[in-house]
């Protein structure tokens, strides 16, 4: 079994940046791409231990409208989301990040299967981020999750064209949230 938690401390190491002083850009970039990489890895293995390392202490995460304040509470949200799901495998695709010193912004886009206990279920996300160094690491200070789609995998070709393709289970029909969900600043 393969140690996450290992793999967050090695590639979301500051590099430069000491004293305080502002991080390597190009670096800080890579170290942030590599934290969300090892967030859908961590989501799809249910490693709440490795996701935990992933935040800051006061971090925001917003799925859709729905906040969870500080690590304790966005761990909870994170296993009752995973507890839905016998299997989950998210695919990381775009991910833009400006670094600022000691903070950056990002926005990025993945694809997820997930395994329910009655079907399959396609889904595309977007995500707006913030980052912060923390402990010697870039860590998420907030991240939003916005869903562009989800649908059952034998309904996929119905649902995608409609308004209302947001079709999780157990949950109502809606549309995607328009736009961004404000304009993002570092922490």
């Amino acid at each position: 079994m393969r140690d996450l938690s290992a793999w967050v401390r090695i590639r979301t190491a500051v590099v430069g940046g000491e004293s305080g002083s502002a991080p390597d850009t190009a670096s800080a970039r890579e170290s942030i791409r590599d934290l969300a990489i090892l967030y859908a890895m961590a989501v799809d293995a249910h490693d709440l231990t490795a996701l935990d390392s992933m935040f800051h202490p006061d971090a925001v995460l917003s799925r859709d409208g729905e906040d969870a304040i500080g690590r304790t509470a966005i761990l909870e949200m994170l296993g009752e989301s995973m507890d839905g799901f016998r299997r989950m495998l998210h695919t990381p695709e775009t991910h833009v990040v400006h670094v600022d010193g000691r903070d950056g912004l990002g926005i990025a886009t993945a694809h997820a299967e997930l395994v329910t206990r009655r079907s399959v279920v396609l889904a595309a996300h977007e995500y707006e981020d913030s980052y912060t160094v923390h402990d010697g690491r870039w860590v998420f200070a907030a991240r939003a999750i916005r869903f562009v789609y989800a649908a059952r995998s034998d309904e996929y070709g119905t649902v995608l064209p409609e308004a209302d393709r947001i079709r999780l289970p157990g949950a109502a029909p809606r549309t995607m949230a328009s736009g961004w969900f404000g304009e993002p600043t570092p922490t």
